[in-house]
């Protein structure tokens, strides 16, 4: 599946030695197929100009601020009130039990009659005035029974004073976002408050503007096609991509928008979300064997040392029996021979299962930590480079650009790989199947380790102090990584196809 010709050069590429590949019936790219340094294409095989540019994915979606989502709602809301000759209030209610499908809405409004007057009656949103607090009333407040009630503040007719109008609006905002759906106090009314009402008998401004922001949150929430960032404080929100890709948030943060995790495309958001809940289960349990115990030598069996003496014994239930030495994990001397009873079967299918999980358990969080150092501090680190070896004069800006390309590749295939490992836990597929798998995404890690080898290791200020002549050094790894970047990238794009291709869902 990956028949990838070399994607640096025309030229006919330098023979390379490198370790034997199965066979397969699949092409491999002379310049990926090793592991060691050594093995890749030399720079001064390689025309710059022949490395294809780096592929910039295609924006399919929108994002927005929380004030570019006030007006959004707010156009929506006039748009609707206008159209259906309603108080702006209700077309809140209105929308937001529709999702906030305007053109369902109206058109259903236009096809029946009945349609408008039965939505409302069901969500108890009754016409009548909307006016602002008044204290026209004669009548006393329905609460406290002390005040002059206050006239014509929600259409079911019910009056309270003000202190206590305040109080009730308050204490429901307080609480928390159920003061979305705040109703009229008297038993058995039900009577829907319009946001403006609410906003109008908030006791502070800082309660006022939390209900603001509940509004703007739920105008998200509410919607089949926009979600939130999942980004630790991040407050834009994104449409739904036009075709199935991630979101690049304006925060930095790529995330899937079917199951709002991580990026992990072309993994299903099903095996996503059974590996988190394997994680959950079972995550805890092999941190806390990694930290507090050693493998039994003979069986492999975790051990917990619960005493001072180095004489250890691998006991019952499970155990094998053997004993050594806590220290130097060897045999202990002058033991005689241990018989204990051989161990259960389902004891031993959960050892393996528990001890194969880890096992991608372990290598899923070390390319996710290395995710989470190239989109943090390796950024930062190429980009204060970048721009130092843009001040130079005997540097242009092109010089240096592959920094950040070769960072660019390396965070996205970080995120990758740790997701193929999630997927190949659960991968349901023959023996000739699954070995292509990993030995193609064998040789993306390898690659990848490679240039990410020369980016991060390589102390680039040494550079900056000497002139072109002295710089050829420099040369010769900026073009060692643009091609082992260009490498990379091809693998992880047909790698990414093959699984779309053979596993579609």
């Amino acid at each position: 599946f990956l028949r990838i010709s070399s994607p640096l050069s025309p030229k006919a590429p330098r023979a390379m030695s490198g370790p034997p590949k199965p066979e397969m019936g699949r092409a491999i790219s002379a310049a990926t197929s090793g592991h060691s340094n050594e093995d890749s294409p030399s720079p001064s095989d390689l025309e710059e100009e022949d490395a294809p540019p780096a592929k910039a994915p295609s924006r399919t979606w929108k994002i927005w601020d929380r004030s570019a989502l006030k007006v959004q709602r707010d156009a929506l809301i006039d748009e609707t009130a206008d159209c259906l000759g309603i108080e702006g209030g209700d077309a809140a209610i209105c929308l937001s039990h529709l999702h906030w499908d305007v053109d369902s809405l109206t058109q259903s409004c236009f096809d029946d009659p009945n349609f408008l007057p039965g939505l409302r009656k069901r969500l108890r949103v009754s016409e009548g005035p909307d006016a602002p607090p008044a204290t026209g009333s004669d009548d006393l407040c329905e609460i406290c029974f002390c005040e002059t009630a206050m006239a014509g503040v929600v259409p079911c007719g019910h009056s309270y004073c003000l202190d206590c109008w305040r109080r009730f609006v308050s204490l429901a905002v307080e609480e928390g976002k159920g003061c979305l759906e705040l109703r009229c106090p008297a038993v058995k009314c039900g009577e829907r408050l319009r946001s403006d009402q609410v906003l109008r008998m908030c006791a502070s401004p800082p309660l006022a503007e939390r209900y603001r922001r509940f509004v703007i949150d739920a105008f998200v929430e509410e919607h089949h096609s926009r979600k939130w960032c999942p980004g630790a404080g991040c407050s834009f929100a994104s449409e739904r991509p036009a075709a199935r890709a991630s979101v690049r948030c304006a925060c930095g943060m790529t995330w899937c928008f079917d199951c709002s995790n991580d990026d992990h495309q072309p993994v299903p958001c099903a095996c996503v979300q059974k590996w988190q809940k394997k994680q959950l289960d079972e995550g805890n349990d092999i941190q806390w064997i990694m930290a507090n115990t050693k493998p039994c030598p003979k069986c492999n069996n975790p051990i917990e040392k619960n005493g001072g003496c180095m004489h250890m014994t691998c006991r019952k239930p499970g155990g094998c029996g053997h004993e050594f030495c806590w220290i130097c994990m060897s045999d202990w001397n002058g033991h005689s021979a241990c018989n204990a009873a051989p161990e259960e079967k389902t004891i031993k299918q959960a050892r393996s299962e528990l001890m194969r999980f880890s096992w991608y358990w372990e290598r899923f969080g070390a390319h996710q930590a290395a995710q989470l150092k190239s989109g943090g501090d390796l950024r930062e680190k190429m980009e204060a480079i970048v721009a130092c070896f843009s001040a130079e004069s005997h540097f242009n800006v092109k010089d240096s650009d592959f920094l950040l390309d070769a960072q660019e590749q390396i965070s996205r295939c970080r995120r990758f790989l740790k997701w193929t490992y999630a997927f190949a836990y659960f991968i349901d597929a023959n023996a000739d199947k699954r070995k292509l798998f990993e030995f193609h995404q064998a040789q993306l890690e390898g690659t990848l380790e490679r240039l990410s080898d020369i980016i991060e290791n390589t102390d680039w200020s040494l550079f900056l102090e000497r002139d072109i002549a002295e710089n050829q050094e420099f040369f010769k790894k900026r073009e060692r990584s643009i091609s082992l970047t260009s490498v990379v990238r091809d693998f992880f794009d047909s790698l990414a196809s093959w699984i779309q291709e053979t596993f579609p869902e």
